[in-house]
């Protein structure tokens, strides 16, 4: 009989491989494959996990209740290790005052050698599947391992194994039969979901997988379109061969460590930390090797801003110059218009009668000596005549003098409204 084995495991999408609680193992000499899911919420599953498969596929003298025990006390010695480093956080070491077991799912798978048989057992959300290579009835054909009842509902309280005491929930389901050409498929709840919800497809899907990089691929994509959980996942496919045949003979195996891709992750991210920090290192280099230059380009980006800062001010200045001068002139304006509405409100209305008459007035007294000495002027004809004239002269410029102040007065009430003064300030603000 050959075997081909093909193994891949991922952890929650944003999560790093440190943290992932999916465990499985293989063992070619023993001829035991085993899965197990650590549950998130207990105390330190992902080592309670790795110890399960790694001792079932390694202590073939221990089976059942021997098995868990002597996995409990090697869960024990490393979590005694853990609590007493110094860096321990107080929460940890709560929990472990109060004895918080982990828990974790399990699957087991055996083959047995000379019987050409198998026997496996399972226990919670884990499972087991087989089918025939040359199934015509994918459903009926189907094995389905799982201490699960019928209908199958994952949730978050599934069956499972402690790492303390005997309070285990569930009882563990065991299932064997007749080695026959087929794939073994062992797998953790995230997976076993998909796969019996994708039925026959999933089988093609799963055959497409040669690499742990399609693995990945696989799961980041189905998890992007709502296909899967997003959860720690891990798959073992063990496809069996030309059966008929004595012995197992092992033909190839592609198994992804969990170990391996630990230390690949955080290689990965040493390198990154390395070479940011080169590259930072040879920016300060650069900058210490041209201090002028880096200067030159500091003052000068000082000078730029503050020519810039004061062109600005000078504009701003500039604008509230003008602004103020507007404001000066607008309010001149309007003092002057309002002082002579004023003043012309103080004069009565016949007041270009009125002034004529003083000029009337003043120009007769300024006569009436003129007359008084009427008869020395008569006396001298040449100086009467020039009298006379002068009096012509100064009476046409009163009479023009009154003429241009009603054209003025008429123009001014013409031009301008009768507007109270009051309005006119809130007109102009």
């Amino acid at each position: 009989m050959k075997v081909t084995i093909k193994g891949f495991l991922t952890c929650k999408r944003a999560e790093h491989y440190i943290d992932c609680a999916d465990n499985y193992a293989v063992n070619k000499s023993s001829h035991r494959f085993s899965v197990s899911d650590g549950v998130s919420r207990s105390f330190f599953p992902k080592f309670w996990s790795e110890i399960v498969v790694t001792q079932f596929v390694e202590r073939t003298d221990l089976s059942g209740n021997d098995l868990i025990k002597f996995c409990q006390e090697e869960w024990q010695k490393r979590i005694d290790k853990i609590v007493a480093l110094p860096d321990t956080k107080w929460f940890t070491k709560s929990q472990y005052n109060r004895k918080d077991p982990a828990l974790a799912t399990f699957v087991g798978l055996q083959f047995f050698e000379k019987e050409k048989k198998w026997s496996a057992s399972a226990l919670g959300d884990s499972f087991l599947f087989f089918i025939p290579k040359d199934f015509k009835d994918f459903q009926n054909e189907l094995v389905i391992l799982s201490s699960k009842t019928v209908p199958i509902v994952f949730d978050n309280f599934p069956d499972y194994l402690t790492s303390i005491g005997d309070d285990h929930k569930g009882r563990p389901k065991e299932e064997s039969g007749n080695l026959i050409n087929g794939i073994f498929y062992l797998m953790t709840d995230a997976m076993a979901e998909w796969f019996i919800k994708e039925g026959e497809n999933a089988i093609g899907e799963i055959t497409v997988w040669q690499s742990q990089a399609d693995f990945e691929k696989f799961i980041s994509q189905a998890n992007e379109e709502n296909q899967m959980t997003n959860d720690d996942c891990a798959i073992l496919c063990i496809e069996l061969s030309e059966v008929e045949k004595n012995g197992i003979e092992y033909e190839s195996e592609q198994v992804t460590k969990l170990h391996d891709l630990i230390a690949n992750q955080e290689a990965e991210e040493e390198r990154v930390k390395q070479k940011k920090q080169e590259e930072e290192k040879a920016k300060q280099e650069k900058e210490s090797e041209n201090p002028k230059d880096n200067k030159f380009d500091s003052s000068q980006y000082e000078s730029t801003t503050k020519e810039g800062s004061a062109k600005e001010i000078k504009e701003v200045q500039l604008r509230k110059g003008f602004i103020s001068k507007g404001m000066k002139t607008v309010k001149e304006l309007f003092l002057g218009k309002e002082k002579e509405e004023n003043i012309e409100a103080e004069l009565p209305e016949n007041n270009s009668d009125s002034e004529a008459e003083n000029i009337d007035g003043q120009s007769s007294k300024q006569l009436e000596p003129v007359k008084e000495s009427r008869g020395e002027l008569e006396t001298t004809p040449v100086e009467n005549k020039s009298h006379g004239n002068d009096k012509n002269e100064e009476t046409e410029k009163i009479e023009e003098a009154k003429v241009e102040k009603n054209e003025s007065a008429n123009l001014e009430s013409k031009e301008q409204p009768n507007i109270d003064p009051k309005s006119k300030i809130v007109d102009k603000f």
